[in-house]
């Protein structure tokens, strides 16, 4: 089997189940801050998923993990990235180690997706795509995504290529459809 070399920054939270699913059939370079939470993710496919302990914030020791694992296991041929806003530059570091990834960005509910876009710099071998998080309607009332729904629409999206995917709906602040 060709197994793929995938970043998936941010799979030790809701998108744990993601990095399972993925690290059955390719390599998964995983990044995460809490250790037991890596821990947890790693065990469950030790030969296929790959821990990088790291706070993305940080942005001298991301760089050097991520040349790390390029240096282990190849380059990147994916990259799966739930990062925060406010993260000062790991989303544009993350794109710079990734000079031939297919490219996901996982954005807030919040977020711009123009605007997001539009702060980095790709070059012409990367692919870029957009998954937005929303909420569900249940009922009156709407809630966040649960980890499931999140990881069913990402993997959705992996396997759908358009450039833009909303997972539930956008809500303004009132509530209402936005």
């Amino acid at each position: 089997m060709n197994r793929k070399h995938i970043l998936l920054v941010g799979g030790t939270g809701m998108l744990a189940g993601l990095t399972s699913y993925l690290a059955i059939d390719h390599h998964v370079t995983v990044v995460g801050r809490d250790k037991e939470n890596m821990a947890n993710v790693v065990q469950r496919n030790p030969d296929t998923c790959h821990p990088l302990i790291v706070d993305y914030r940080e942005e001298e020791a991301l760089s050097s993990a991520l040349q790390r694992a390029v240096r282990q296991n190849g380059p990147f041929d994916q990259v799966i990235a739930w990062v925060h806003r406010g993260s000062g530059k790991a989303m544009q570091l993350i794109l710079d180690h990734s000079e031939t990834a297919a490219v996901i960005h996982i954005l807030g509910s919040r977020a711009n997706p123009e605007y997001e876009k539009k702060c980095l710099c790709l070059n012409e071998q990367q692919s870029y795509r957009q998954v937005q998080l929303g909420a569900k309607h249940d009922g009156e009332n709407f809630r966040w995504l649960t980890h499931e729904e999140i990881v069913h629409g990402v993997i959705d999206a992996i396997e759908h290529s358009s450039d833009y995917q909303l997972i539930g709906q956008l809500v303004n602040k009132g509530g209402k459809n936005g």
